[in-house]
């Protein structure tokens, strides 16, 4: 049935005349008798008994008042629903982050949930190249990650200043930085660079700018392995100086210096998404990062 025609329905049940109704309506009486005649023959027979004391519902009538009262009421929740959402007060949101913001982003997102208690958050652990991808095929709304490169359809908003860290063993000490040629005796445990290119990419122009080459001793598809490969005692490792401080206590780490030893780590979105919530998270995550 046409919700226009059953709003005038229960107009003119809830003021029982003609005038009263179509005024609250703001038509004429005659366009509302014309919507209650057009719902009469939806219905298949009349609804009121019009008389000198205005409209009165027949049997058929308080039967439709009767069901139609909860159609209306879950088209009112709808509506107020849409609403909601197109104010980015609801809502749901994938978003992605990796191990530099392992503390940062839960903490913000924490945040976020507070103030708006219907959205909806899905978590997502994936490298900075991934998340990059699935904001352009739509598969992801937003991500914490380096900032990507050279492609005008991705937003980016640094967060957190990310810095190289050499990580060794806890039983041993840091050397100084004219002495990491000796820690190639005992290798070094790297990311797979088709898992992490822009860490493979930061920590090879690092060690460019010293003159050192880590002599790889085996390579692992996460960092979490990585540094529990580190905490084994069976290499070192150049990190991420956030994550691997989440990660503290079973290794050692020093953060390294240089114009190569730094990156921004922040958020990441579709230039032309329409999610309203993105829009709240990105305003919120500008506010209250650092």
């Amino acid at each position: 049935m046409d919700l226009k025609l059953l709003r005038a329905f229960f107009q003119l049940v809830d003021t029982g005349h003609y005038g009263k109704a179509s005024a609250k309506l703001f038509v004429t009486q005659s366009t509302l008798s014309k919507q209650i005649q057009a719902l009469e023959i939806t219905a298949g027979g009349p609804l009121f008994e019009r008389g000198r004391h205005g409209a009165k519902l027949t049997a058929l009538g308080q039967l439709l008042h009767q069901e139609a009262r909860a159609l209306l009421r879950l088209s009112d929740d709808i509506d107020l629903k849409m609403q909601r959402a197109n104010a980015g007060l609801t809502g749901s949101l994938d978003i992605g982050f990796g191990i530099s913001t392992l503390v940062t982003a839960p903490q913000l997102i924490a945040g976020f949930r507070a103030s708006i208690p219907e959205s909806q958050i899905t978590l997502n652990d994936l490298p900075s190249r991934e998340q990059h991808q699935r904001l352009l095929d739509g598969r992801l709304d937003v991500g914490f990650c380096r900032a990507p490169e050279g492609d005008n359809d991705l937003a980016f908003m640094p967060v957190i200043e990310e810095r190289l860290a050499l990580v060794l063993p806890h039983e041993m000490t840091i050397p100084s930085e004219g002495r990491l040629p000796d820690l190639n005796r005992l290798g070094f445990v790297s990311l797979s660079p088709l898992r992490g290119p822009g860490l493979d990419s930061q920590i090879s122009r690092w060690c460019s700018t010293i003159g050192f080459t880590p002599r790889i001793i085996q390579y692992a598809d996460d960092i979490l392995t990585v540094h529990a490969v580190v905490a084994a005692g069976l290499g070192a490792a150049f990190l991420p100086w956030h994550g691997v401080n989440a990660l503290a206590g079973r290794t050692h780490q020093q953060p390294l210096s240089g114009p190569e030893a730094t990156w921004p780590v922040g958020l990441c979105w579709h230039r032309r998404s329409s999610n309203a919530l993105l829009s709240r998270f990105v305003d919120y995550v500008s506010k209250h990062h650092g």
